[in-house]
This record gives C-alpha cells, structure tokens and sequence, in this order.
C-alpha cells in the first residue's frame, strides 16, 4: 500500500472522531430542544383536553349562554330507567348515571340487558341545532319528545330480536320550543359492556357537521401518514437494509394507520357497511392486540442484540392465543381481552424501561430522550384506558395528539437507530482498512523475512552442501573409510540438517511473532540455547507483551528481532552459564538488557560484532552500552516506539 493510501486510512480515522464529537454534541443541543417541545406540548394537551361547559345536573341541562364554546358535551346527570323501554318506564325505577355512561360501572348492574337514558335540555337558541350521536354499546334509538329520530341495530327486550351495530348518527334538532325531552334506548346482548361510552354534543348545526367533518378528516390524515411511514419502512426493509427494526416499525404503522378508522368517527366502518358489526368487532381486536408485540419488538431490537428473552417469547405466545380467541369466539367472549392485554401493556413497559436505563447508563444520550418520549406514550396509553373504561369522565379522548406525538417520537427513535447502526458501520469500516494495513505491513514483513530465509538457506546450509560434496569428491574409490572419516562425515551431514532446521524454526518464529511478538522471541531464544545445553532467564511484563503487541512499526519489530538474534549468536560462542535477558517497555521506550559469565576479554572479534549490532540499532535512533567487566558481559539498549508518542500527543 502506497504512503497515499495510507494518509487516506488516517484521514478516515480522523473524520470519524470529529464526526462522532459533532454527533455528540448535536445529540445534546437536540436532546434538550425535544424534551422542551415535549413538556410544552405535554402542557398544552393536557391544559385543553376538556372543555369548559355545564353538566347536567338532576337529569337537567340548562345550555344558557354554553354556544360560545361551538359544540358542547352533554355530560352530568342523566336519568336512567335499567331494564325499562321508553312506552314503559317507571319513576320507581329511576336512577341518576354520570354520562358517558357504562351501566355495568354505575349503577353496577349486568351487562346484557336495556335501558333508557333520559335527559330536559332547557334553553336552547332560536337557531338550526344538531345533536353529535356516538356509537353505543351495541344497539340504541334516539327519541326527541317522544319521536323517533335516529337509529342503530335494533333494540329488543331480548337477544334474539336485538341487533347490534356501528352507527353513529348526525341530526337536527327541529323543535320550535326552547325546552326538549332527549330519551335513549339502549340494548345490548353482545357486548361485555353496556352503556353510552362516549359523550352526546349538542351545538349549533353547522358546527355538529363541522365537528364530524373534522373528525374524519383527521382519521384519514393520521391513517394516511401512519399507512406511508409505515409502507416507506417496509420497504427499506426488504429493498435497503435488512434490519429488523424498519420491519417491526413497517408493520407496527401498517396497522396503526386502521385504528383512526376504526374508532373516532369509525369512516371505515361506513364505507364498508356489508361487514357485520361482530367482524368489525375482531377486526377490531384484532387491530388493538397486533400493537403492542410489533411496538415492543421494534424497541427493543433497536437497543439491544440479544437473543428474545423469556418475556419476549412469553408476549408473542400470548399475542397468538388471544388472536385465536378473537377469531374463533363471539364478542361476548372475546372482548373480555382487554384486561389481560392492559396487564401485558404494564410489564411491557417495565421491561423496556429497564432495558433504556440500562443504555442510559452506558452513556447512550439518544436512550435518554426515547426515555422520555416512552413514558410519555405510556401516560397516554394509560389515559386513554382511563377514559375508554370510564373511569375518567368529563375528558374527550386524546388519541390525535397523542398519536402525532406517537409517530414523531418514533421516527425519532428510528433516526438515532440508523444514526447508531450508521456510526457502527463507519467504525467496522476503518477497523477493517486498519487491519488490512496491518495484514499488509506483516505480508510485506513476511516477504522480506521468506527472502531472507532463502538468503540464509543459500548462504549457510548452501555452503555446508557444498564442503560435504567436496569432501566425498576427494573420496578415492575402493578406499577403506576409517571411523574418523565416517565421524566426520555424519558431523557435516548433521550440521547440514541443524542448519536446515533452524531456518525453518526461525521460519515458525516469525509467524508466532506475528500474533505475539514476545512470545515468539522467547520460544526462539529457550530453543536456541537448550540446543546449545544452556540456561536461559526472559524476563518481561505483562503491559510490555500487550502493547508492544499493538505498536505499528514492522521494521521495528524486525530489526529487534536481528539484532537478538546476533546478540545471541554471540553469546552462545563466547558465554557461560546463564544467560539473562530482559525486555520492558517504559513511557515510549523499549529497554533490553542482557548479560552473561563469558570467559573472552575484549578482543577484535568482540568489536567486529558488535558494530554490526550497532549498525542495526542506529537505524533505530537507539542508545547503546555494553561492557565486559569482571568476567560478565552486558549490553544494553532502549529503542524509541514512535507510534506510541503518536498516541499520547493526541
């Protein structure tokens, strides 16, 4: 690899870190501005949810001056007759409900049966009203004065003259006189609940319309870009990335985007009236129950890459009994599921918090604002269970803003998601070109080293070949061998052998010097002296074996290991007894010492040695000493480890 390929590499790795702080330091600023725009909106849903209206009081609603405020939700006191039709009802049998009104709650009575709901609106402009009818549980006939005016199934004293269905209804109110009687008949035999669960409003005509209009509108807007989002990430799975959470995430808006049809005005439900209200019933279900698996699985395969855990296996089982219990059972069984489902939703959100946490605290910032954005969610989820099993009354359902936050928040997390998977791959990338240098280094490394073994395969047991063949050449024929002859002979042989495979050890060194170099150094030092019948000491330290494992300078290494091995050439002629040698690597040096007993004085031979070593380590810009004194030997070195001042100066 050329020196511009190399700057290349360095300035990839360069990029990365300061693309990586400036992702920091983004993900803080943006960090903060979400979760300020989430406490505000968080503020400013909750500050409107209601509305400020009177309530019915005694069975009485005086609308007064109430029309400002557009379209007004008839809630308060109603009069209820349980078990009662409109022609029949009793004033012994009265009761007064909070409307919306579920009488399985208040008064606490079974859920199949009929009733009628009664209420005197008094004060009512002289100008064209309406009245905003919601779906009921399950079938209902609205009277004014006593007129039937609009209706939805059939009610009937028993189950089988009563049909269920869907409709919700817009109508006029026609009367001339400012007080009317608004009664309701409601019957159900199909449902676990019974009752009006959502408010009636009352307004100004064109203002009812207004008000369906707008509700439909926005179904469709927040279906529409539930069903794009969702499509768009479906098919960035299977085109683009193969990662599993645009999948989850695809399927999770896929089906979100029906619910807005499904509920709040119900359009779907009137552009396909030939579905029958009990298979709107588990399409509907069967919607709900799909949410929570996908919405679980999408967060946590976006922070964790674990194998499914138990609770994991554990909701998908569930997922697919209650799924086959929808499907196979009528309504009345059936829409008991939302308990358990509510129970799941709990532990759901414990797991995954604990999961976040645990990110949190392993520095990721994006954990932290998907944190918040999911308990946000879940204080959402949990008002809205609230409100659709009428324990908060007075509150209309926040299912619009929440699901705008919903699919922001989501796309949020997605987006730091890809920005981490992103990140990673930039990282595996410059990894990757890292260690193609380094492989390419040790090839080029190798290389050198292969020359050098065919060097020394000609130049030592070439030369001992050649002594040997001249010796049997001067072999006369029929010449009796002596036994010095014959001793002589295998001497050269085996030193040709000895020859041979020392090259191939030092070949075998090489190699185990690659994946740790003092490893390597030691085997080749302990094999070269017990050849010799001597004893060897290696000394090093654990911190010197790793890091010098990881230093950059192949030349380095190389030279180090020739400059060993004619130190120790050496010694093995001229020592005696123990060799010691030591090789610690402090601050950015590398420092080698050895001695050893010799029975030589200071000669030429020494000398001549000795500037062939010196040679070497002025290469490396190493200091150098050695000295003979009192029959011990010593020599020492210390090796500057550039890459290392490198490192450090960064």
């Amino acid at each position: 690899m050329d020196k511009r390929n190399l700057t290349k590499i360095g300035e990839i790795q360069f990029f990365g870190r300061k693309q990586f702080l400036d992702k920091v330091r983004m993900d803080s600023i943006y960090s903060n501005t979400v979760i300020l725009r989430l406490l505000v909106f968080f503020c400013f849903l909750f500050t409107n949810c209601s509305e400020v209206t009177v309530h019915a009081k005694k069975g009485v609603f005086d609308l007064g001056n109430q029309l400002s405020s557009r379209v007004i939700p008839l809630n308060g006191e109603w009069e209820f007759y349980p078990n009662q039709r409109l022609n029949t009802i009793k004033e012994d049998f009265k009761l007064f409900v909070g409307m919306p009104s579920l009488w399985t709650n208040d008064p606490g009575i079974p859920a199949e049966g009929f009733g009628v709901y009664q209420l005197k609106i008094k004060n009512i402009p002289n100008v064209l009203m309406g009245l905003h009818i919601p779906e009921m549980y399950s079938s209902y006939h609205v009277y004014i004065n006593q007129s039937l005016v609009a209706s939805s199934g059939q009610v009937a004293n028993t189950k089988e003259l009563a049909i269920p269905s869907f409709n919700r209804n817009v109508i006029q109110l026609n009367s001339i006189s400012s007080e009317i009687i608004l009664s309701i008949e409601v019957a159900n035999f199909h449902f676990p609940r019974g009752g009006i669960p959502s408010p009636l409003r009352i307004g100004e005509y064109k203002n009812i319309i207004s008000y369906r209009e707008n509700g439909i509108a926005e179904s469709v807007f927040l279906s529409g870009a539930a069903f794009i989002l969702g499509f768009y990430h479906i098919i960035a799975y299977l085109i683009f990335r193969k990662d599993k959470p645009f999948l989850y995430f695809g399927i999770f808006c896929l089906n979100l985007s029906l619910r807005p049809l499904l509920i709040n005005e119900q359009y779907l439900v009137e552009t396909l009236p030939m579905i029958s209200w009990e298979n709107w019933q588990k399409i509907e279900f069967l919607n709900f129950l799909a949410l929570l698996p996908f919405f679980y699985h999408f967060i946590r395969v976006s922070y964790s890459k674990e194998q499914q855990k138990i609770f994991s296996k554990f909701l998908n089982v569930i997922f697919i009994s209650l799924s086959l219990l929808v499907i196979l059972t009528p309504p009345a069984i059936f829409a008991h599921i939302p308990i358990p489902v509510y129970i799941l939703i709990g532990l759901a959100v414990v797991d995954l918090s604990i999961l976040l946490v645990k990110e949190i605290k392993k520095g990721d910032r994006g954990a932290k604002v998907v944190f918040l954005l999911f308990l946000f969610l879940a204080v959402i989820v949990l008002i809205e269970i609230l409100i659709e099993r009428n324990i908060i009354k007075g509150i209309d359902f926040i299912e619009v803003p929440g699901f705008i936050t919903f699919l922001l928040s989501q796309a949020y997390v997605l987006s730091l998601h890809t920005e981490k998977l992103r990140k990673e791959k930039t990282d595996a990338e410059i990894e990757i070109l890292h260690e193609k240098r380094k492989n390419l280094r040790l090839e080029v490394s190798l290389s050198n080293e292969r020359e050098r073994i065919v060097s020394d395969l000609h130049d030592h047991l070439g030369a001992k070949l050649t002594d040997l063949r001249l010796k049997i050449d001067n072999l006369k024929p029929n010449i009796q061998l002596t036994e010095k002859d014959i001793d002589s002979l295998k001497i050269d042989v085996k030193k040709c052998f000895q020859s041979f495979r020392d090259t191939i050890y030092d070949n075998d060194d090489f190699r185990i010097m690659a994946e740790d170099y003092m490893f390597g150094l030691q085997l080749n030092l302990t094999r070269r002296y017990t050849n010799a019948n001597r004893e060897l000491r290696f000394e090093t330290t654990e911190y010197t074996r790793n890091q010098f494992q990881n230093i950059e300078e192949e030349d380095t290494k190389r030279i180090l290991y020739a400059i060993t091995v004619e130190i120790a050439t050496n010694d093995l002629k001229y020592g005696i007894n123990t060799s010691n040698w030591s090789f610690v690597l402090t601050d950015y040096f590398l420092s080698v010492k050895m001695n050893v007993g010799t029975k030589f004085l200071p000669s030429k031979e020494i000398s001549i040695g000795s500037k062939s070593i010196q040679k070497r380590l002025q290469s490396l810009n190493a200091t150098y000493s050695e000295s003979i004194i009192n029959n011990t030997y010593s020599i020492e070195f210390q090796i500057p480890i550039q890459s290392l001042m490198h490192n450090e100066k960064k």
